[in-house]
């Protein structure tokens, strides 16, 4: 078996998979990955409060009989608090916290029951893993995003999907006690990036307003894109994770090619963009 993909530049260029043994490479993607300053740990820690006073004492004077009493001040209307595009991705983040909980409790399993002499691993463990998958998190990405924070919450979707495409591989050949391991290594390094990654996207979420782009538009087919090469890059020609993702490949979109060799397919099912990418 090899890995998906050594560098960019070779990215999906090889459409046929060779027996030489699995990689120890990760898939880079473009340039680095933009940070925060003062990041939150966590996503649950970031809290946003508008302070609105209740009331606002009615003015008092001592003369009493040269002046009326001033009429009470009427309390202030809240503030309304524009949507951003937090709001918009709460359905994603929210799945991504379940997501790495069920990874992280099949990963437990998997050490429980794994028995690398024998080469066999328990029923409980494979089902855990079977049923691990970051695709319906997909839905959930709105087309339309900056490209700081369209980065940041796909490095987030690479995290989960890279941890349940590890653990798979690692299922998938039990026997192998050196492939397993490597893969599980690609499922530490993407576990070990999650919380901070998701803490970046969390924090940059607050900071533009909600996307727009329709579900048809180029941008929507654009991510379909990148969505794809990760999954591309985490499962194709029997690999088993390790994709970071810090920016886009480049696309051309009218002409249908990656890198400006390799093509793909695009058709839009009246929901969203089907990609079909021609390599393996």
């Amino acid at each position: 078996m090899r890995r998906f993909a050594v560098t960019i530049a070779m990215l999906l260029i090889i459409a046929a998979c060779g027996d030489d043994g699995v990689g120890d490479t990760v898939i880079p993607f473009g340039t680095a990955r933009p940070t925060t300053t003062a990041a939150p740990t966590t996503a649950a820690s970031i809290v946003a409060t508008t302070v609105v006073p209740a009331s606002i004492a009615p003015s008092t004077t001592a003369d009493t009989t040269t002046a009326p009493a001033s009429p009470p001040t009427p309390a202030p209307h809240p503030e309304t608090v524009a949507p951003t595009a937090h709001d918009s991705l709460l359905d994603f983040f929210d799945a991504a916290v379940r997501l790495d909980v069920e990874i992280s409790e099949a990963a437990m399993l998997f050490n429980a029951q794994w028995d690398a002499a024998a080469g066999t691993l328990g029923a409980g463990a494979r089902t855990a893993i079977d049923d691990l998958s970051a695709a319906p998190l997909e839905p959930f990405i709105p087309a339309g995003l900056s490209p700081d924070l369209e980065i940041a919450v796909l490095a987030v979707f690479a995290d989960l999907d890279s941890r349940v495409a590890a653990l798979a591989g690692g299922a998938r050949s039990p026997g192998d006690e050196e492939y397993a391991r490597i893969c599980l290594g690609y499922g530490g390094e993407s576990a070990g990036r999650f919380e901070e990654d998701l803490a970046t996207a969390w924090a940059l979420a607050f900071m533009e307003p909600p996307p727009t782009a329709a579900p048809d538009s180029e941008n929507a087919g654009r991510l379909a894109v990148q969505l794809s090469l990760i999954g591309q890059g985490d499962w194709g020609c029997d690999s088993c994770g390790g994709v970071s993702y810090d920016g886009p490949l480049e696309v051309d979109w009218e002409g249908r090619t990656i890198l400006g060799t390799v093509d793909f397919e695009a058709t839009f099912t009246g929901s969203s963009w089907e990609i079909t990418i021609n390599a393996c």
